[in-house]
C-alpha cells in the first residue's frame, strides 16, 4: 500500500541519547537515525539499515523496524507538556502494536514518522510508520506512552544539559 504523505518542513533536529540502538554515536550497532521534528508536530527521521541490522539476509531484523518505531513515537511525545528545554523523558511505553506490511530491504533508504493521535491527562496515544522512497508502507505501529515522573535530579542520566532540541545544519533534509 502506497501514500501520498505532503513533505513538511524540518522544523529542528532532536538530539541524540549516546548509548541508543537507532540513534547512538557511541553503539556500533546503532541506525545512526536523526530525528527531526517537522511543521504540524510529527517527529520524522531517514536511516538506512546495514547488514548488522539484519534478521534474514538482505532483510532488516523486526525488531528492529519495532525499535525505530516505538523510538518514533516516544519522541513524538516531548511535545507534551515541556516546561522547559531539558530532556527527560516524561511518558514511556505502556503498549505497543505493530504491523509489518513489507520486508524492510538492508541498503534501501527509509522513512519513519509518529505523530501523537490523542493526549490525555496520564497517556497519549501515538501512531508511527516506516515508509520507503516511493512512500510505500513498510510498517506501521500504535502505542499507548503513559507518563512517568523522573526529576533530573534523581537520575541525571536521562537529562542532556544542552536540551532536546539541536542546530539544524546544511546536510539536514529541510523538508520531509
Amino acid at each position: 500500500m502506497r501514500i501520498d504523505r505532503p513533505k513538511r518542513k524540518v522544523i529542528c533536529k532532536q538530539l541524540p541519547m549516546a548509548r541508543s540502538i537507532t540513534c547512538g554515536k557511541e553503539n556500533p550497532a546503532s541506525l545512526e537515525c536523526e530525528f527531526y521534528e517537522l511543521e504540524g508536530g510529527e517527529v520524522a527521521t531517514v536511516f538506512t539499515p546495514k547488514t548488522i541490522h539484519e534478521g534474514h539476509i538482505g532483510i532488516m531484523h523486526g525488531g528492529m523496524s519495532a525499535a525505530i518505531l516505538d523510538e518514533l513515537m516516544g519522541r513524538a511525545t516531548l511535545h507534551v507538556d515541556i516546561n522547559d528545554d531539558a530532556w527527560v523523558p516524561r511518558y514511556v511505553t505502556a503498549e505497543m502494536t505493530v504491523k509489518y506490511r513489507r520486508p524492510i530491504a538492508v541498503g534501501e533508504t527509509m522513512y519513519g514518522y509518529a505523530k501523537i493521535d490523542k493526549a490525555e491527562e496520564k497517556c497519549c496515544f501515538v501512531s508511527s510508520e516506516v515508509v520507503d522512497e516511493t512512500g510505500e508502507i513498510m510498517a506501521t505501529a500504535t502505542g499507548v506512552y503513559v507518563k512517568v515522573h523522573w526529576p533530573a535530579d534523581n537520575a541525571p542520566e536521562h537529562k542532556q544539559e544542552t536540551g532536546i532540541k539541536g542546530e539544524l545544519c546544511q546536510l539536514d533534509p529541510k523538508e520531509l
